[in-house]
This record gives C-alpha cells, structure tokens and sequence, in this order.
C-alpha cells in the first residue's frame, strides 16, 4: 500500500492507524478503493443492483453460483467482490463474468476460494472487503515534508 503525499493531519491520522495494527497483531477490514463497484456501475454508483448482496449457493474449483441478486446485475473480468462467512471475508477477483437472470448468475474467480468460506456466504458487490493484517516491519513514513506512507497488507481469514 502506498498513500498520497500527506499533510502534517493525514500522516497523524496514519501514524494512528499504525499504533492501531499493533505491528500485524490486530486484523483491518480493508475496502479497496480504486476498485469499489463492478466496472459496469462506474458512474453509477447508486445502480439498485449493487445494494443486495448476494448470496454463495456452491463452489466448485474456481466457479461459483450466486443467487438472491437483482436481475441484470452485470460483472466483468477484474471486479472485486467480497464473500463473507462468519467474520471471515475474503476478496476475490472476477475472471469470467455474467449478467445476471432468474436473480442468480455463475462466474469465475482468482485466487481459490479459501476453505473458510463455505455456501451460503454473503456476497458483496459494492464496496467488499478482506481481512488484512500489516505486515510486521513494513511500515514505512519518511520525514519529510508530505511524505508517502507505505506498508504492505496480508490477507489473513479473520
């Protein structure tokens, strides 16, 4: 993770977030940001078919089977979606997408579907999220006038 250059503010704000990770001892729900609704939604961020999840019917290798989602609902290769079992999550990337219909849609996703995450598992098409912890050692904050934090997130199950 890299951020912007930060004002004197934002770098207290980052430098708290820091303490709070506990040096990789404390889980983050991390949301990417550059990527927070499927590409067919860019400019329409509100579309009524992102604000149900969905729900994980099966998982077979990399395929899985979504119902309970709105009919048209679009995904396309490179979204990000968020399954999420319990208080485990996990974040995968759409490789072959589908539109939607009979309110449930088959895709492909990257990487494997950890074994945490089981059918019946929710679905997050807007804003998903991952459990993450830092990486020990990884933070970074130069002092400098704006610096640039960086440090690097692992995708851990809770």
């Amino acid at each position: 993770m890299k951020t912007v250059p930060l004002s004197a503010a934002q770098r207290l704000l980052v430098e708290a977030f820091k303490d709070a990770s506990r040096g990789g001892l404390t889980t983050v729900t991390y949301t990417p940001k550059h990527m927070c609704i499927p590409r067919a939604y860019w400019g329409d961020a509100d579309n009524a078919a992102l604000a149900n999840t969905g729900n994980l019917v099966s998982i077979t290798g990399n395929s899985l089977v979504i119902n309970s989602v709105n009919n048209g609902l679009t995904l396309s290769a490179g979204d990000l979606i968020s399954l999420t079992t319990g208080s485990y999550n996990s974040l995968v990337r759409v490789q072959t997408g589908a539109i939607a219909a009979s309110n449930a849609m088959t895709i492909t996703v990257e990487p494997t579907v950890p074994s945490y995450i089981t059918a019946g598992a929710i679905v997050t098409f807007k804003n998903p999220v991952a459990n993450m912890r830092v990486m020990p050692g990884s933070f970074s904050i130069p002092d400098d006038f704006l610096p640039v934090a960086t440090f690097t997130l692992v995708e851990i199950p809770k």
